[in-house]
């Protein structure tokens, strides 16, 4: 009778258990993969962060020893860039993991006191910190050194400079 009665026990408690055994499974595909946000919503505050001239607020997405030079590029008086738009135009996963995307963004600019307005296009490499639990991004600076119009440059910096009036 006590076989019996255990017997029933264990057929009746089986299915509770297989049950509670999978709970933890659920639990761990939850936290698994994609245990971590989107990099979308970094990405655009990041973009819109350094469009409308909030450089500190985009700086502080970059690594640390990144942020020096990009505050000296965009946080100068008058500023090289005033941005018209920005749009991120792909997002590409790297790896298995998906905790590194490569972005690609179009920027609209024009540098004062021009008005003509000018596109670049930079690559912009994002990893999602796991200890921190944020998105980190590394821009290429490049494309916006390069876009520093002549006449942000020093006076004397270019090669040949003319006389300041001509020799009689």
């Amino acid at each position: 009778m006590l076989r019996r009665n255990l017997g029933l026990c264990l057929v009746l408690a089986a299915p509770l258990w297989l049950g509670c055994a999978s709970i933890p499974s659920i639990f761990l595909s939850a936290i698994g993969e994609k245990a971590f946000p989107e990099v979308d919503e970094s990405a655009d505050a990041y973009n819109q962060d350094l469009r409308w001239g909030r450089v500190l607020e985009a700086a502080a997405q970059m690594p640390e020893d990144q942020r020096e030079k990009f505050v000296a590029l965009f946080d100068t008086d008058g500023g090289p860039f005033r941005f018209t738009s920005v749009e991120v135009l792909s997002a590409i996963p790297k790896g298995l993991d998906g905790r590194e995307v490569d972005v690609l963004v179009a920027w609209e600019y024009y540098s004062p006191p021009g008005l003509t307005e000018r596109k670049l296009r930079q690559k912009q490499a994002w990893r999602f910190l796991e200890l921190e639990r944020r998105w980190e991004v590394v821009p290429d600076l490049s494309v916006f050194e390069a876009a520093v119009p002549a006449a942000s440059a020093p006076v004397g910096s270019g090669s040949g400079a003319l006389p300041a009036s001509p020799k009689r």
